[in-house]
């Protein structure tokens, strides 16, 4: 170590001097730089540093500020990048869940302007580039309907009540115009009895409107014949179907015909109570129903329980010879019999719809009434 010490004095005296004597910028124009970047071995270079440690000493901020990026990006020749890049490779070290789980959908999707999005979107384009065939090749028609509700389908669509509708519709006017027909000739038989038996009964229509007026002939003859055929139906299924339950029940047969008089008995009867719940309940008879007659008192109010009772116990007696039913042609009122004993009137009424003339019978009318 003494040894040492002399020398380690000359070469602390000298060094310095000779450092400050160096021109550095001399030195490093001298130097050749290709050459010496030749003799470095940059992969013992590369082994020797160690990353970790030069990392941690790297201030990144500092470093990315004096980076200029729009230098170095100008520099870059990103075709030949992007012809290194192994896409494959890179895709598939990406954690593409994690990515998603990344992503804040709701804010792209608020970003998006869908209006400005939609008129760049060429639909005729779009239309033609699908294949409805093999689009329609792979829909499972039978799982499709078997998906659909039918029933609530209907009933939001309100199917049941345009068919309702639609079937009232057609209806409703069939009936009206053979009440109207009926009308017209009810019409043109008072006007012609008037004539005959030089009496005036002015019309008081309005526009060929005769709801509330007293019913013609035609008209109740067409519900009496409604009222025939509903009763003689309905009895003989009565009869018929009591006839099946003795029968079920009892094992009893009722004789399919009666005596003559107890016959005539019992469809007399169902005849007289058909009539008169019809008649104590709405005024009205199915025939007269659908003609669109209604039987009230001669002061306009409902007929009472009792003098529908009253009108069908006369009711059989007009028939005899004709001669009840005579006034419903004749007289000023038009009343049979049994509406005289009951003190009643049958008007024509058609519920909801004016009960109107057929248009010529109209203008007829309104002619005569000038």
């Amino acid at each position: 170590m003494s040894s040492n010490g002399p020398i380690d004095r000359i070469f602390g005296a000298i060094l310095p001097r000779a450092v400050n004597a160096i021109d550095v910028d001399e030195v490093v124009n001298s130097v050749d730089v290709d050459a010496l970047v030749e003799r470095i071995d940059v992969n013992a270079l590369v082994e020797r540093i160690d990353l970790d440690q030069l990392l941690q000493n790297v201030d990144l901020n500092a470093l990315l500020q004096r980076v200029d990026v729009e230098t170095l990006l100008a520099k870059i020749d990103l075709n030949d990048l992007l012809k290194h890049v192994d896409v494959d490779a890179l895709v598939g070290k990406v954690d593409v869940e994690s990515l998603i789980e990344r992503v804040d959908v709701a804010g792209i999707v608020n970003r998006v302007d869908i209006d400005q999005l939609l008129d760049r979107v060429d639909v005729n384009a779009l239309v033609a580039r699908i294949d409805v065939d093999q689009l329609l090749a792979h829909i499972d028609v039978d799982q499709l309907l078997a998906r659909i509700d039918v029933d609530d389908l209907v009933r939001r669509a309100h199917i049941d009540a345009i068919v309702a509708n639609a079937s009232k519709g057609v209806t409703a006017r069939l009936i009206d115009t053979i009440r109207r027909q009926l009308v017209g000739i009810d019409a043109v038989m008072i006007g012609g009895v008037n004539r005959v038996r030089h009496r005036s009964e002015h019309d008081e229509t309005d526009g060929g409107v005769v709801t509330g007026k007293i019913a013609g002939g035609a008209s109740r003859l067409a519900a009496y014949f409604v009222d025939a055929v509903v009763i003689s139906v309905s009895y003989g299924f009565t009869t018929a179907l009591v006839g099946y339950m003795v029968n079920l029940f009892s094992g009893k047969k009722i004789p399919t015909s009666f005596h003559g008089w107890l016959s005539l008995g019992l469809f007399g009867l169902f005849g007289f109570l058909y009539y008169w719940i019809g008649l104590s309940l709405t005024g009205r008879s199915i025939g007269k129903g659908l003609v669109g007659l209604r039987v009230v008192r001669s002061n306009g109010q409902p007929i009472t329980p009792g003098r529908a009772a009253v009108r069908m116990l006369i009711y059989p007696l007009s028939f005899i010879l004709g001669l009840g039913l005579l006034p419903i042609i004749f007289a000023k009122r038009r009343r049979a019999l049994h509406d005289i004993a009951a003190d009643d009137l049958v008007l024509y009424d058609w519920g909801d719809r004016p009960a109107e003339l057929p248009a010529p019978i109209a203008a007829w009318v309104a002619r005569r009434s000038v």
